[in-house]
């Protein structure tokens, strides 16, 4: 049987914020912006002594509903570069967007399949995550 939390945890704890270490920051911006279709944009923060977020990157933010923030940021000293991870996102039609990325030559873990009642398909990034696109039917 699964613990409820005690009624004095927060509740509305959920991730926010995402952030790929890339090992090349043009090139993965380019093929997740106009490969993949996700518009992400460039971004700078400035230096504030925080070798997390400080500089140049690439971002998306979702700020309807819950919030959520997507970035892509180079490899840094000490870092090491985001492989064998899975990004999701939410799309209206899974097979067309299959149709447009296999048409651009996006590397297909597997193609559009169906299990309740979500439609999703995965894709292969330039450093080895898995990027899903799903639709709820």
């Amino acid at each position: 049987m699964q613990q409820q939390p005690p009624a004095t945890a927060l509740t509305d704890e959920r991730i926010v914020f995402l952030a790929l270490w890339v090992s090349d920051l043009e090139k993965s911006a380019a093929f997740y912006r106009d490969s993949l279709g996700v518009a992400v944009h460039e971004g700078f923060n400035e230096p504030v002594g925080d070798p997390w977020i400080d500089g140049r990157h690439f971002e998306l933010s979702w700020r309807e509903g819950a919030y959520f923030h997507f970035a892509l940021f180079p490899v840094r000293q000490g870092r090491q570069v985001t492989s064998g991870a899975e990004v999701g996102f939410s799309v209206d039609d899974v097979d067309a967007k299959h149709e447009r990325l296999v048409a651009t030559g996006v590397e297909v873990v597997h193609e559009p399949k169906t299990w309740k009642g979500l439609r999703t398909a995965r894709y292969r990034d330039l450093d080895g995550n898995v990027v899903s696109f799903t639709q709820r039917l």
